[in-house]
Protein backbone atom coordinates (compact mmCIF):
# COMPACT_ATOMS: atom_id res chain seq x y z
CA UNK A 1 0.00 0.00 0.00
CA UNK A 2 2.98 2.47 0.88
CA UNK A 3 4.34 1.74 -2.45
CA UNK A 4 1.97 2.45 -4.48
CA UNK A 5 0.66 5.12 -2.62
CA UNK A 6 4.30 6.74 -3.49
CA UNK A 7 4.02 5.60 -7.35
CA UNK A 8 0.29 7.42 -7.42
CA UNK A 9 1.78 10.42 -6.01
CA UNK A 10 4.41 10.64 -8.23
CA UNK A 11 2.64 10.14 -11.19
CA UNK A 12 0.53 12.64 -9.97
CA UNK A 13 3.49 15.31 -9.49
CA UNK A 14 4.79 14.28 -13.14
CA UNK A 15 1.56 14.59 -14.81
CA UNK A 16 1.49 18.25 -12.84
CA UNK A 17 4.64 19.33 -14.15
CA UNK A 18 6.95 18.02 -11.85
CA UNK A 19 10.47 16.33 -13.22
CA UNK A 20 11.38 12.87 -12.90
CA UNK A 21 14.77 13.76 -10.62
CA UNK A 22 12.67 15.53 -7.98
CA UNK A 23 10.68 11.99 -7.02
CA UNK A 24 13.45 9.41 -6.97
CA UNK A 25 12.46 7.56 -3.86
CA UNK A 26 15.84 8.68 -2.35
CA UNK A 27 14.21 10.43 0.99
CA UNK A 28 14.75 8.57 4.16
CA UNK A 29 10.63 7.99 4.25
CA UNK A 30 10.95 6.82 0.61
CA UNK A 31 13.81 4.50 1.81
CA UNK A 32 12.28 3.47 4.49
CA UNK A 33 9.18 1.72 2.03
CA UNK A 34 12.21 -0.62 0.63
CA UNK A 35 13.74 -0.99 4.58
CA UNK A 36 10.10 -2.05 5.39
CA UNK A 37 9.93 -4.27 2.54
CA UNK A 38 13.35 -5.81 3.03
CA UNK A 39 12.27 -6.56 6.58
CA UNK A 40 9.19 -7.99 5.65
CA UNK A 41 10.48 -10.33 3.46
CA UNK A 42 13.67 -11.53 4.64
CA UNK A 43 14.66 -14.25 7.22
CA UNK A 44 17.19 -14.36 10.09
CA UNK A 45 20.00 -11.51 10.60
CA UNK A 46 18.97 -9.36 7.44
CA UNK A 47 15.39 -9.14 8.95
CA UNK A 48 16.68 -8.33 12.19
CA UNK A 49 18.59 -5.89 10.43
CA UNK A 50 15.99 -4.20 8.55
CA UNK A 51 13.61 -4.01 11.26
CA UNK A 52 15.80 -2.22 13.86
CA UNK A 53 16.57 0.01 11.15
CA UNK A 54 12.82 0.90 9.85
CA UNK A 55 12.14 0.88 13.78
CA UNK A 56 15.16 3.45 15.07
CA UNK A 57 15.71 5.42 11.81
CA UNK A 58 12.67 5.28 10.31
CA UNK A 59 9.91 5.40 12.42
CA UNK A 60 11.13 8.48 14.26
CA UNK A 61 12.03 10.20 10.83
CA UNK A 62 8.57 9.43 9.56
CA UNK A 63 7.53 11.09 12.52
CA UNK A 64 9.09 14.07 11.89
CA UNK A 65 7.88 14.46 8.49
CA UNK A 66 4.19 14.24 10.05
CA UNK A 67 4.83 16.67 12.59
CA UNK A 68 6.87 18.95 10.39
CA UNK A 69 5.59 18.17 6.54
CA UNK A 70 7.12 19.75 3.61
CA UNK A 71 4.08 19.08 1.43
CA UNK A 72 2.02 22.07 2.94
CA UNK A 73 2.56 23.95 -0.46
CA UNK A 74 -0.26 22.66 -1.63
CA UNK A 75 -4.06 23.23 -0.25
CA UNK A 76 -4.66 20.51 2.54
CA UNK A 77 -7.48 18.14 0.77
CA UNK A 78 -5.36 18.55 -2.12
CA UNK A 79 -3.99 14.69 -3.56
CA UNK A 80 -0.67 15.61 -2.02
CA UNK A 81 -1.24 16.39 1.28
CA UNK A 82 -3.22 13.54 1.85
CA UNK A 83 -1.66 10.58 0.29
CA UNK A 84 1.67 12.06 1.72
CA UNK A 85 -0.44 11.66 5.35
CA UNK A 86 -1.62 8.59 4.47
CA UNK A 87 2.33 6.77 3.36
CA UNK A 88 3.86 8.20 6.41
CA UNK A 89 1.08 7.31 8.30
CA UNK A 90 1.84 3.56 7.27
CA UNK A 91 5.41 4.01 7.79
CA UNK A 92 4.73 4.78 11.23
CA UNK A 93 2.75 2.11 11.70
CA UNK A 94 4.54 -0.45 9.88
CA UNK A 95 7.88 -0.31 12.58
CA UNK A 96 5.47 -0.64 15.44
CA UNK A 97 4.24 -3.85 13.71
CA UNK A 98 7.55 -5.15 13.64
CA UNK A 99 7.91 -4.56 17.52
CA UNK A 100 5.21 -6.23 18.16
CA UNK A 101 5.34 -9.47 16.10
CA UNK A 102 9.39 -9.12 17.84
CA UNK A 103 11.01 -8.84 14.10
CA UNK A 104 12.64 -6.07 15.80
CA UNK A 105 15.09 -6.45 18.48
CA UNK A 106 16.10 -2.88 19.50
CA UNK A 107 18.91 -3.72 21.27
CA UNK A 108 22.33 -1.22 22.02
CA UNK A 109 24.55 -4.00 20.36
CA UNK A 110 23.08 -2.96 16.93
CA UNK A 111 23.74 0.58 17.27
CA UNK A 112 25.94 0.60 14.65
CA UNK A 113 22.87 -0.87 12.55
CA UNK A 114 21.99 3.10 12.13
CA UNK A 115 25.59 3.91 11.26
CA UNK A 116 26.07 1.70 8.44
CA UNK A 117 22.65 2.04 6.61
CA UNK A 118 23.55 6.11 6.58
CA UNK A 119 26.96 5.22 5.27
CA UNK A 120 26.12 3.26 2.68
CA UNK A 121 22.65 5.43 1.43
CA UNK A 122 23.67 9.14 2.37
CA UNK A 123 27.30 9.68 0.46
CA UNK A 124 25.72 9.14 -2.98
CA UNK A 125 22.34 10.77 -2.20
CA UNK A 126 24.79 13.77 -0.98
CA UNK A 127 26.64 13.78 -3.92
CA UNK A 128 23.46 13.11 -6.07
CA UNK A 129 21.96 16.36 -4.14
CA UNK A 130 25.20 18.50 -5.16
CA UNK A 131 25.00 17.29 -8.60
CA UNK A 132 21.56 17.70 -9.65
CA UNK A 133 20.87 20.85 -7.19
CA UNK A 134 17.75 18.49 -5.76
CA UNK A 135 17.65 18.29 -1.72
CA UNK A 136 16.82 14.15 -0.98
CA UNK A 137 17.26 13.91 2.97
CA UNK A 138 17.16 17.65 3.03
CA UNK A 139 21.15 16.85 2.68
CA UNK A 140 22.01 20.49 1.45
CA UNK A 141 19.49 22.65 3.15
CA UNK A 142 16.61 22.61 5.80
CA UNK A 143 13.24 22.79 5.37
CA UNK A 144 12.17 25.79 6.61
CA UNK A 145 10.49 26.30 10.73
CA UNK A 146 11.49 22.37 11.66
CA UNK A 147 14.57 21.17 14.01
CA UNK A 148 16.77 20.78 10.82
CA UNK A 149 16.84 24.53 10.18
CA UNK A 150 17.53 24.51 14.57
CA UNK A 151 20.25 22.37 13.15
CA UNK A 152 21.74 24.86 10.29
CA UNK A 153 21.33 28.21 12.44
CA UNK A 154 23.22 26.50 15.40
CA UNK A 155 25.70 24.77 13.35
CA UNK A 156 25.81 27.49 10.30
CA UNK A 157 25.76 26.00 6.46
CA UNK A 158 29.25 24.40 6.47
CA UNK A 159 28.96 22.34 9.13
CA UNK A 160 25.20 21.79 8.79
CA UNK A 161 25.84 17.96 7.54
CA UNK A 162 27.87 17.21 11.06
CA UNK A 163 24.53 18.79 13.25
CA UNK A 164 22.55 16.48 11.14
CA UNK A 165 25.07 13.61 12.38
CA UNK A 166 25.05 14.81 16.29
CA UNK A 167 21.17 15.15 15.75
CA UNK A 168 20.83 11.43 14.10
CA UNK A 169 22.87 10.27 17.11
CA UNK A 170 21.18 12.15 20.09
CA UNK A 171 17.81 10.65 18.71
CA UNK A 172 19.46 7.12 18.48
CA UNK A 173 20.96 7.35 21.98
CA UNK A 174 17.27 8.33 23.03
CA UNK A 175 15.87 5.41 21.92
CA UNK A 176 17.91 3.10 22.81
CA UNK A 177 18.08 4.46 25.77
CA UNK A 178 14.45 3.70 26.09
CA UNK A 179 14.56 0.35 24.60
CA UNK A 180 16.32 -0.47 26.64
CA UNK A 181 14.75 0.44 29.96
CA UNK A 182 11.49 -1.08 28.30
CA UNK A 183 13.78 -4.45 28.11
CA UNK A 184 14.97 -4.17 31.59
CA UNK A 185 11.54 -3.22 33.41
CA UNK A 186 9.89 -6.01 31.44
CA UNK A 187 12.96 -8.60 32.29
CA UNK A 188 12.72 -7.97 36.39
CA UNK A 189 8.86 -8.36 36.22
CA UNK A 190 8.74 -11.63 34.98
Amino acid sequence: MVLLGEIIQDILLIRDGGNLIEFLPLHLCNLGIFVNLAAAFSKGKIQSFFAEISVVLIMPGTAGALIFPDWTYRPFWSYLPLLCFFTHSLLLFIPLMFLVMKKAQVSFRHFWYSYLFLLVVTPPIYLLDKRTGVNYMFLLYPIESTPLEWINNLFGGNYYILGLGLLVTVILAIEYTIYSSFRAIRTSSK
